[in-house]
């Protein structure tokens, strides 16, 4: 066999590169009975699960196919009793060919995985540098979005031609989303990390009358779309605007998971800015509205909007960071089921003594008012809930240096 077709199988079959990680936390909660357990509190761990808990196991795997293309997939285990005790949040191929005349590069991805909406949620396996919870609008992001199907993007380099920014324009479509909005509507926004797997679901299966729900399926088979821009100014400065359309026929239904093809579209824009000395500020809004059309009661529509800001600051192996988020959904159904407002504040201390150890405090206090609780589970529409994690993470792996 010649030198140039061992080297050419090289370049194929390169080395892949994975991580696996695990993450341990420490709980005190006072929190309702959580979403992922069927509740409608807004925390992750609620009152009977304080103790030593399992954040997240997770195995990620990128691999060269050649030289513009490669394959990325990233598995994890909650340790939360879902369908599949472990299961994959992304899954994708990427092409990414070198830049072409005038500063132009496009970037082609296909499978599943996140949209370019989170301006926080940029660490690896889609997690937070800043604090261990998301903020309430990347908990839903995390809980009921995915993009499954392709996305092209096309950025301009202008910082390689002596511009000082960068700009970059996608769009994306994809199907199998359409229970998409079914969560904010009947659980409202949440602050958690728990992000729903591809096969997996929100809710426990003893979660009755809020019963276990599956999010990504297709009912009506129409495609949705988003499109997107985003400017960089340096690196330093990072404005993102994006707006969703899952395209749901609010009539369509299916009889086998005894859902809607959920109607639900937005807008979300952000900027964050960082400094030389440390210093990151994001802000980010969220607005759109969900809905469906049952027969018997005809259009039952419930707007929803989110924000949040987050200041952190780090020094060395350390970072702080505060955020605060404010989140709404409003009712428009004959019953005003569903309606809830809330806010929150998350503090979050992170040690990060290497690549492979990461140690983080969180304390995170919601205090939040939902129609639904009275319904459903018999509580006051009104709670305050706390949650104080300390976690301490290892990571192996190419990808964790």
């Amino acid at each position: 066999m010649s030198a140039s077709v061992l080297l050419a199988l090289t370049a194929v079959f390169a080395t892949p590169q994975w991580e696996a990680d695990l993450d341990v936390r420490l709980v005190d909660s006072n929190g309702q009975r959580s979403v992922t357990h069927g509740g409608l509190g807004t925390l992750r761990f609620d009152d009977t699960q304080s103790g030593l808990k399992l954040g997240r196991a997770r195995f990620a795997l990128s691999e060269a196919l050649g030289q513009a293309w490669s394959l990325h997939v990233d598995a994890s285990a909650w340790g939360d009793h879902d369908k599949n005790p472990v299961d994959l949040t992304e899954a994708y191929l990427q092409f990414r060919p070198y830049p072409f005349g005038g500063g132009y590069r496009f970037r082609l991805k296909t499978g599943a995985f996140y949209a370019p909406i989170s301006l926080e949620n940029r660490a690896a396996g889609w997690e937070s540098p800043y604090t261990l919870s998301y903020s309430a609008i990347n908990t839903w992001l995390g809980q009921e979005l995915r993009t499954i199907g392709a996305e092209g993007q096309i950025d301009w380099l202008g910082t390689r031609s002596g511009h000082a920014f960068d700009v970059a324009f996608t769009g994306g479509v994809f199907g199998w989303n359409d229970p998409a909005g079914v969560v904010v509507a009947s659980r409202g926004f949440t602050l958690s990390d728990r992000q729903t797997t591809l096969f997996g679901r929100v809710g426990a299966n003893n979660s009755s009358p809020l019963p276990p729900m599956a999010l990504f399926g297709e009912i009506d088979h129409r495609m949705g779309y988003y499109t997107g821009l985003e400017a960089r100014y340096y690196d330093r400065v990072v404005i993102r605007a994006l707006h969703y359309d899952n395209r749901g026929d609010p009539a369509a239904y299916e009889e086998g998971t005894e859902n809607y093809a959920w109607q639900t579209h937005f807008n979300s824009m952000g900027v964050r800015i960082e400094s030389g000395s440390g210093w990151t500020a994001i802000a980010q809004y969220l607005d759109g509205e969900t809905a469906i059309a049952p027969d018997e009661t005809g259009y039952l529509g419930w707007p929803f909007r989110a924000r949040f800001a987050l200041i952190s600051k780090e020094w060395g192996h350390h970072r702080l960071s505060v955020r605060y988020d404010s989140f709404a959904v409003e009712s428009e159904s004959i019953y005003g089921g569903g309606a809830q407002h809330g806010h929150a504040w998350t503090t979050a201390y992170v040690f990060e003594p290497d690549a492979r150890w990461r140690f983080t405090l969180e304390w995170l206090r919601v205090a939040s008012d939902n129609e639904n609780r009275p319904f459903f589970v018999g509580l006051p529409p009104r709670a305050t809930e706390t949650q104080v994690q300390l976690a301490a993470r290892f990571a192996l792996g190419p990808l964790a240096r």
